[in-house]
């Protein structure tokens, strides 16, 4: 066993005969890790990407209900005669007629 632990360290297993094949399982292992550190990577990316179009969304929500409001405020019908009391245009005094045409057919 402390023979084992000690070829181990001292890398024998690499030089031996026959370690072609150990070479190209650690190549593979060195492989699968580039491509796992790389998809990590890419994940953190789109994670990073997510989370900015989130604070966007929130910043454009947030306006949305801000101009809704003034445009609710703006169409209120005190607000309108007031606006428009300078151009000399004021609410009737009276209720309007409906008209009813009737066709001659």
């Amino acid at each position: 066993m402390k023979t084992g632990i000690l070829n181990l360290l001292k890398g024998t297993f690499l030089v031996q005969e026959g370690a072609s094949k150990n070479w190209r399982f650690i190549l593979f292992v060195f492989f699968l890790a580039g491509l796992m550190i790389t998809a990590s990577h890419q994940v953190d990316q789109k994670v990073v990407q997510i989370a900015q179009a989130n604070k966007e969304l929130q910043a454009v929500r947030s306006e949305f209900v801000s101009v809704r409001e003034k445009v609710m405020h703006k169409r209120m019908e005190t607000q309108l005669a007031h606006a428009l009391k300078n151009q000399g245009v004021f609410p009737p005094d009276k209720a309007p007629i409906k008209i009813i045409i009737q066709s001659n057919e």
